[in-house]
């Protein structure tokens, strides 16, 4: 479990070719551009290849850009620019485009000299080529603000974020074990437009090489994951070994594929494992492991929320499966829960987790299914669905709130916490449901929804803030 994960900036900085026959200025420029990357360094690993200001040195720079697999090109108007030595390279290139309307002076006042106005002019050169670009039909974006500001540094950082969570989002592969629950249609999708959307691409898991895999596991790994699950978790007496070998070999069947064929997480549906009969129990032990290991993962064989997972994990390093269960009206909250599926990394630490023995009694199967049940820790979060509107079209619904502190219940043999939302609970499940918010969702510590709007707005979706 890993903490969140730096971007890859192109900073074309640019100024006019007249001011040439201003000798100080460019390496001053250079200087200004030099500190703003700096200023960014805590949180975007930035490329600077020198201020540019002709057009064959912005192509130049751009090309290094892609070259380097950069997530995001950043223009900063050093001083003014002519728009047009910069249009045709940023019309050609794909790269998500923003500009950063921003200058090294935070002030003007009664003693500022022209010198420091002449440092201190590209906002219209923003204007320029924020101009060209609209009437060329180029998306791009813009934040203005000091580059030293705490909120303009935010809104960057946020950009940055989604521009390499809408990269990772257009190469995601989602593995289905099984099929997709007949009848819940809230999470049923087109791959095709999940694909042409998004870009995440989902892959068939074939039951019979899980079972072959489990089958066929080492006994020194399903030891060494047995003996870890010991370490770990508080052991129900009840349980048998065959049970527990049972789900770790599952887990180390399911892991081993993923890892084959490159996947970022799996969806699985319990009656489908039972009706096709040949693994011998349910994949609740190996959801919560590879969920804790970063895996997006979806119950009941929902690919998008296993996607949606996926983003979060790549976004924050630490994020869940889940899904609103029962209203507390009483607590102003809701209480989350599923069937035994959730990230053991993001268990409160003052009470043990423990594993037992599924309660599911919903299918038949050889052998007993086995769960972790705890409690997570209170904290702000950030709920996710991805799902399907209207005429085909996918959509984001995100809403910030937080994990209760709230201590497991005694009498549940699922994993659950309680989870409120900013405001009132009764007013929030109205406009969740009315937006279309499918009853699955992903959770990620933090205030996400600023990240999260900004990498649906690059992949071309919509998304709704609740």
């Amino acid at each position: 479990m890993g903490g969140e994960k730096k971007a890859k900036v192109g900073l074309l900085g640019l100024t006019f070719e007249l001011y040439d026959r201003i000798p100080d200025l460019k390496p001053a420029l250079a200087k200004f551009a030099e500190e703003l990357a700096e200023t960014l360094s805590p949180f975007v690993y930035v490329s600077f290849p020198g201020v540019c200001n002709t057009r064959s040195q912005v192509n130049e720079a751009i090309a290094r850009f892609e070259a380097n697999d950069v997530h995001l090109l950043m223009v900063v108007l050093l001083s003014y620019a002519p728009s047009l030595i910069a249009l045709p390279a940023l019309l050609k290139t794909k790269l998500p485009v923003l500009i950063f309307n921003t200058q090294k002076a935070y002030s003007i006042t009664a003693e500022t000299t022209p010198d420091l106005l002449l440092h201190n002019h590209g906002m219209h050169g923003v204007q320029d080529l924020a101009n060209v670009l609209l009437r060329s039909g180029r998306e791009f974006h813009i934040v203005t603000g000091h580059y030293r500001d705490e909120k303009t540094l935010r809104q960057i950082r946020e950009w940055c974020q989604a521009a390499r969570i809408a990269k990772f989002m257009r190469q995601c592969r989602i593995g289905l074990l099984g099929y997709t629950m007949e009848g819940m249609g809230d999470f049923a999708v087109d791959e095709t437009a999940l694909l042409a959307q998004v870009g995440v691409e989902v892959k068939r898991i074939p039951m019979g090489r899980i079972a072959l895999e489990a089958a066929n596991a080492p006994h020194e790994e399903i030891a060494k994951q047995m003996k870890f699950d010991r370490e770990h978790f508080e052991m129900a007496p009840e349980i048998t070994r065959e049970e527990h070998e049972a789900s770790s070999r599952l887990e180390w069947a399911i892991r081993k594929v993923l890892k084959e064929e490159g996947m970022h997480g799996f969806a699985a549906h319990f009656m489908a494992i039972a009706e096709d009969g040949r693994l011998d129990t349910l994949p609740f032990i190996a959801a919560s492991k590879l969920l804790g290991e970063g895996y997006g993962y979806g119950g009941e064989g929902d690919v998008t929320s296993a996607a949606a997972v996926a983003m979060m994990q790549e976004l924050t390093g630490a994020a869940n499966f889940t899904e609103m269960f029962t209203m507390d009206f009483g607590g102003n909250a809701v209480l989350m829960s599923h069937m035994g599926e959730s990230n053991w990394r993001l268990a409160r630490d003052d009470t043990p987790i423990r594993m037992v023995r599924s309660t599911l009694g919903l299918v038949d199967l050889r052998v007993k299914p086995l769960v972790l049940v705890f409690s997570l820790k209170p904290g702000d979060v950030t709920l996710v669905s991805l799902t399907t509107s209207a005429e085909g079209k996918l959509k984001m619904i995100v809403t910030e709130g937080e994990v209760l502190d709230f201590p497991p219940i005694k009498a549940l043999s699922t994993p659950h916490y309680k989870f409120a939302s900013r405001g009132d609970l009764s007013d929030f499940l109205t406009r969740f449901s009315m937006e279309g918010g499918s009853h699955h969702q992903a959770l990620a510590y933090g205030r996400l929804a600023g990240v999260i709007e900004k990498t649906a707005t690059l992949l071309g979706i919509e998304c709704s803030v609740i």
